[in-house]
């Protein structure tokens, strides 16, 4: 049973079709309401048809209606109510940056909520197994990527991002068994991405996915998957809490590699970090 659906579908609604949106509304303006409704109920309110709730259903809570409400009953037993973090016209710059410090906060730790240790600690093992990694991100996914790619660098895990559109594919294309692609994308849809994560995978190479929407094609396309979660409080600041959750995942990731990598490893971080402070003190 999952403990985390009304934290999955505040991750979804951006990236739902109009009739998902209308259901998950209904459920997330009053998740308690909704356990008591029958399934005409919900299609009266929610102004769908029977046939989009039992898809909803399926696709959501991996059963039919019933499933749905005992999903969200679940969800409701360890749940925490939003902060206020939405920003508006009145707020004063400084107020705005309290806000945005609540939402982020609330993101991260919906983010923590939604994944695993074992996702975690699995993307952890097919980086230290890893023959070469590759780090795939576009536009402001390419700013997780980077960021990214320096953290391994740092602990002396050799890898490379790539954020041009064509140089994605091109890379994966030289990819192989033993190989990892790490694809970094809100959306799961960026269709640059998902054609260099599929010659990857058809090269034989792993590939680990960090996206907001589980149900995205890209997700399908992944061997391991975490999801970043949003504060799910306002729209506007949804890609600005999903880009602080993405770093929040990689930073507990290379965390725990810190602590896992052998001797030989332990000498690399500590010789790329000498490296660093002395070009530090150049400065």
């Amino acid at each position: 049973m999952k403990k985390s659906l009304i934290l999955e579908l505040q991750a979804s609604t951006e990236f739902m079709s109009n009739t998902e949106k209308k259901i998950a509304s209904v459920i997330l303006s009053s998740p308690e309401s909704f356990t008591l409704m029958s399934l005409g109920e919900l299609e009266s309110v929610a102004e769908v048809s029977q046939g989009s709730i039992i898809n909803f259903s399926n696709k959501y809570a991996g059963g039919g209606f019933p499933a749905l409400k005992m999903a969200v009953a679940a969800s409701l037993a360890s749940r925490e109510e939003t902060p206020l973090s939405v920003i508006t016209g009145e707020d004063s710059a400084h107020t705005a940056l309290k806000k945005g410090a609540v939402g982020i906060s609330a993101a991260v730790q919906n983010t923590a909520n939604i994944n695993s240790g074992e996702g975690l600690e699995g993307l952890a093992e097919l980086i230290l197994k890893a023959k070469r990694i590759d780090i795939y991100g576009i536009y402001r996914s390419a700013i997780v990527a980077s960021d990214l790619n320096m953290e391994l660098l740092e602990l002396g895990i050799p890898s490379s991002v790539v954020s041009d559109v064509l140089t994605c594919a091109l890379s994966a294309s030289l990819l192989h068994e033993g190989d990892l692609v790490i694809a970094i994308s809100s959306s799961g849809k960026t269709r640059d991405i998902l054609d260099a994560v599929k010659i990857a995978k058809e090269n034989g190479a792993k590939v680990a996915v960090i996206t907001a929407y589980k149900n995205s094609p890209l997700a399908r396309l992944s061997d391991l998957l975490l999801i970043a979660a949003s504060s799910g409080s306002s729209h506007f600041s949804f890609e600005k809490e999903i880009r602080m959750s993405q770093l929040a995942l990689i930073d507990a990731v290379c965390a725990y590699i810190q602590h896992r990598i052998d001797k030989d490893g332990d000498k690399r971080y500590y010789t790329a970090k000498k490296i660093l402070e002395l070009h530090s003190e150049r400065d």
